[in-house]
């Protein structure tokens, strides 16, 4: 199937009353983020059972009609590693596409390579060596290749023949229920893409070294930062970097410091006033409302438990021939040992398969569990 590059609305239109009447549609999106705080949508691939379209939402307002396929219930949208097309299709539709199937996190319940890029599972399944010269492009540019456009139809080419052998496959082993769990997650969670006001502080590399109030101070300028970021469409390093953050953060005199460093005098008035409001109130947070950094070490018991549980994991997955990630992760393991009984561990079909066991495990132990502090 040659790729149909789309860039009017009555043409996508005739596209969508023909698509709507599939069970199946193969998504792909192209985007740009390298210099910007949002994913900027340069592309849409969609394919059916007949075509492959290539939506250009630079050329019209497309939402309308997609949203009749990307939010009908009775079509299933496969994609392949999922997680960064739906980010800029949530900032797109301001919302969700649901139903969903990723190949890439049924291809781990199936014994393959975890986290296997979709060439690399392309070529093992069907001796295909897709196209890789406009990995790096710039899908803002206008107007569109012929080679963009083939590399941008190959993206959605293979998944709905992906789907087709993995989903019969993941029933044959009992494991179609996960796959559904993990999707209906993926598809239920769209906080994971609103700006983290409280939390951005975490983002600054090197935060380890403040500590007390210098912490206080790091997380309000990071809000500060993050706040223009968004506003002015810049990575946060862009806006400014780690360096200068923590510097700020420990400088025993931030408003000197403000007034002569050659980086911070490119920010307006307004900004550079904001920026010493921001650190005024981080210097005013009461010490029993300072952020906490557990620098403690595991205790030797800690890491043996740990391990212990891991090779718990890893021993059922070889006898699964899964990777011991579509189990549970090290984080579920240390949530577990913190008393934790929620995630994926302990839903649907991998509480019997897994899950017990590691409580199990837990509770002969009687081993003490780590601190709930992050």
């Amino acid at each position: 199937m040659n790729p149909i590059l789309i860039e009017d609305n009555q043409t996508l239109t005739q596209f969508c009353d023909k698509l709507i009447k599939e069970p199946l549609l193969a998504v792909d999106t192209e985007f740009f983020r390298e210099t910007t705080y949002f994913p900027h949508l340069g592309l849409i691939q969609i394919a059916g059972n007949e075509d492959i379209i290539c939506i250009d939402p630079l050329a019209f307002d497309a939402r309308e009609q997609l949203r009749r396929l990307f939010f009908n219930p009775d079509i299933i949208k496969v994609l392949h590693s999922c997680s960064q097309d739906m980010e800029v299709l949530f900032q797109y539709f301001g919302d969700l596409p649901a139903p969903i199937f990723d190949t890439q996190i049924a291809a781990a319940m199936l014994g393959f390579q975890d986290q296997i890029g979709y060439a690399k599972l392309v070529a093992q399944e069907y001796e295909v060596e897709l196209d890789k010269s406009q990995t790096r492009t710039n899908w803002l540019k206008r107007p569109l290749s012929a080679k963009q456009i083939e590399y941008a139809g190959e993206d959605v080419l293979y998944l709905l023949p992906l789907y087709e052998k993995f989903n019969a496959a993941l029933k044959d082993n009992e494991r179609d229920s996960w796959l559904q769990e993990d999707c209906e997650q993926l598809c239920g969670n769209s906080e994971r893409f609103q700006p983290d006001m409280e939390n951005c502080w975490l983002r600054v590399k090197g935060y380890i070294q403040l500590e007390g109030m210098q912490l206080a101070v790091c997380r309000s300028i990071a809000q500060w930062r993050e706040h223009l970021a968004i506003e002015q469409d810049l990575t946060r390093r862009k806006v400014m970097a780690d360096d200068l953050v923590l510097k700020l953060s420990a400088a025993t005199n931030s408003t000197q410091l403000i007034a002569t460093d050659k980086y911070i005098a490119r920010f307006s008035a307004g900004e550079q006033k904001k920026l010493a409001q921001a650190i005024e109130a981080g210097l005013s947070v009461p010490e029993s409302e300072w952020p906490w950094v557990n620098r403690q070490r595991p205790s030797a018991e800690e890491k043996s438990q740990l391990k212990q549980l891991q090779s718990v994991v890893q021993n059922r997955a070889d006898a699964l021939n899964i990777h011991q990630s579509v189990l549970c992760s090290k984080k579920d393991l240390e949530k577990l040992m913190k008393g934790s009984r929620q995630g994926k561990l302990f839903t649907g079909g991998r509480i019997d398969c897994n899950g017990q066991t590691l409580l199990d495990e837990v509770e002969e132990a009687k081993l003490p569990k780590i601190s709930n502090k992050i």
